[in-house]
């Protein structure tokens, strides 16, 4: 079943659009902490629908300002490189496999408050254990795209994914366990697959594959990887968003004293990842 699912799954991937050259100019270009807006400027108004991104994000109601922005530099200046990175990433994403999606074992709002909440708990986590500022957006990036594989399972295998979640939540186990035995592959993996089309950065591909296991994350991604873990089971067990994931392993100490946290951190992270998710929702309300 296994080498059938791997097929079928490569057909569906390669029936996906790339990220478009401008996007993946822009993630480029913003690896170079010393980018300006005039760099971005010039990436980005090659590119007439991400312009309109960018300044309707800008003067959308959650930035409330008084006057219109109609300046594409001036626009970056005041949303900063990190959003812009952020938001080309987030809504690429979403325009090339989410807004499509008809997700028919998943609710796609449950599951993009899931990526979105995993993708805030794992930068605000950055920002705890002194992660340096041009790397935090790694972290939200990749748990932004963590659960990618559960799409294309949702989309190819429309009544076995069904199943397993099902089962899942039944037995009380992960649903990887379940993707596994009744499809014989994983969205970890299938994760994998979409990160080499895309040619993500190796750090977020590392996240990707080993979200759920952590022992397996190479030590120089140790950081970014455990991050993303651990955001992963705290957004589970707290029920923010749903990804089909309900049962999820606890949260050992060791593993939170290994990257410089502690419980008493996660227990006041509630309220503050609540508020950073509707913020970063404004990406996907732009795309729409």
């Amino acid at each position: 079943m296994e080498d059938k699912a791997v097929i079928k799954l490569n057909r569906y991937i390669d029936t996906m659009p790339s990220l478009s050259i401008t996007v993946a100019k822009i993630l480029e270009v913003t690896k170079n902490p010393r980018v300006t807006a005039k760099d971005l400027n010039k990436v980005i108004s090659l590119d007439p629908v991400l312009v309109g991104r960018v300044l309707k994000l800008v003067n959308s109601a959650y930035y409330g300002l008084s006057n219109k922005v109609t300046s594409l530099v001036n626009a970056i200046i005041m949303l900063g490189i990190n959003t812009i990175k952020n938001l080309a990433l987030s809504t690429a994403v979403l325009g090339h496999m989410g807004k499509n999606s008809q997700f028919k074992s998943l609710n796609i709002d449950g599951f993009w408050r899931h990526s979105i909440g995993v993708g805030v708990a794992s930068r605000l986590i950055a920002m705890e254990i002194g992660i340096p500022t041009n790397q935090i957006e790694e972290f939200f990036i990749a748990g932004l795209l963590h659960d990618i594989g559960k799409i294309p399972l949702n989309e190819v295998f429309e009544e076995s994914y069904l199943k397993a979640i099902r089962l899942a939540d039944f037995k009380k186990v992960q649903l990887l366990d379940m993707e596994k035995e009744i499809i014989g592959i994983t969205h970890a993996e299938v994760g994998k697959m979409i990160s080499d089309k895309w040619r993500l950065s190796p750090e977020t591909v590392e996240c990707i594959l080993h979200h759920h296991n952590y022992n397996d994350i190479q030590e120089n991604h140790y950081k970014i990887g455990t991050s993303v873990y651990i955001a992963n089971i705290y957004c589970n067990l707290n029920q923010i968003g749903f990804s089909g994931d309900r049962y999820s392993k606890k949260i050992e100490n060791y593993i939170l004293e290994s990257i410089g946290l502690n419980e008493e951190y996660l227990d006041e992270l509630f309220d503050t990842i609540s508020a950073e998710i509707e913020k970063a929702s404004v990406f996907l309300q732009v795309a729409e």
